[in-house]
């Protein structure tokens, strides 16, 4: 699993490809966090478009990101989960609490 980490004007894009699972995440965790720290701004989207599933403990770390935006009175949301990653977002209430985007033009415009 990887994150690719680009810019689209003033908003962050994470790009993971791979499974978001335990076994997986701590390679993620410290390329977000080195990002974030780093960042002119405080607009973030998470593309799941490569992500094939999701465990709990890539909830939590979604969570996690999400909290630490926040904190920074940014801006997050998720971009094009399949259908596996979004059943395991609503399952947990997680899809009420981000907000979701079928493409990533649609995601920047709104964040």
């Amino acid at each position: 699993m990887k994150c690719e980490t680009r810019k689209v004007g003033n908003v962050t894009i994470f790009g993971i490809v791979g499974d978001v699972v335990f076994s997986h995440l701590n390679e993620i965790r410290e390329t977000i966090k080195k990002e974030m720290a780093e960042a002119t701004t405080n607009k973030f989207l998470l593309d799941l478009t490569k992500v094939g599933m999701i465990d709990s403990a890539g909830v939590g770390f979604i969570v996690s990101v999400y909290k630490t935006v926040l904190s920074n009175k940014g801006s997050f949301a998720l971009i094009n989960p399949n259908e596996a990653v979004e059943s395991v977002l609503q399952t947990v209430g997680l899809t009420r609490l981000f907000k979701v985007f079928e493409s990533e033009d649609e995601a920047i415009k709104a964040i």
